[in-house]
């Protein structure tokens, strides 16, 4: 599957869906995107899953983008936790981390709901993570 049909599965989801934008070079998590995971996070809608696609943006090495893209997933995950602590928060969070190489979003995905600058490009919308509340089997 290539990157363009595997971002198309997303595509459904886009009024439930959110996207945290993250600074180039940097995994943590500011007020405005704690703010989003927290409010996607309480949209449950019925839904099963909650899904974190956390990626890399192609600046930087290969090696350094796989890792990046791993430590903004588990932002996520921890801020979660520390927020909800919820017993079955493992059994419910998906967290998939993509470098570089793997499927990025093109600038159509800007206009999902998402933190960050007024301004974004593939590059800013590459350094994130992807939130939706999902249901079904992962």
């Amino acid at each position: 599957m290539d990157g363009d049909d595997f971002n198309a599965l997303f595509l459904p989801l886009a009024e439930r869906a959110a996207i945290i934008e993250f600074d180039k070079n940097d995994a943590g998590l500011d007020a405005q995107d704690s703010a989003l995971v927290e409010k996607v996070f309480a949209e449950r809608g019925g839904a099963s899953y909650f899904l974190v696609v956390a990626r890399a943006s192609p600046e930087g090495s290969t090696a350094h983008n796989s890792l990046l893209s791993e430590q903004r997933g588990r932002a996520v995950m921890d801020h979660l936790s520390k927020t909800f602590q919820d017993p079955d928060l493992e059994r419910e969070v998906g967290l998939l981390w993509l470098g570089e190489e793997y499927a990025q979003l093109n600038a159509d995905f800007c206009a999902w709901s998402r933190s960050g600058g007024a301004e974004c490009d593939p590059k800013a919308i590459n350094r994130s993570a992807f939130l939706a509340w999902i249901d079904c089997r992962i």
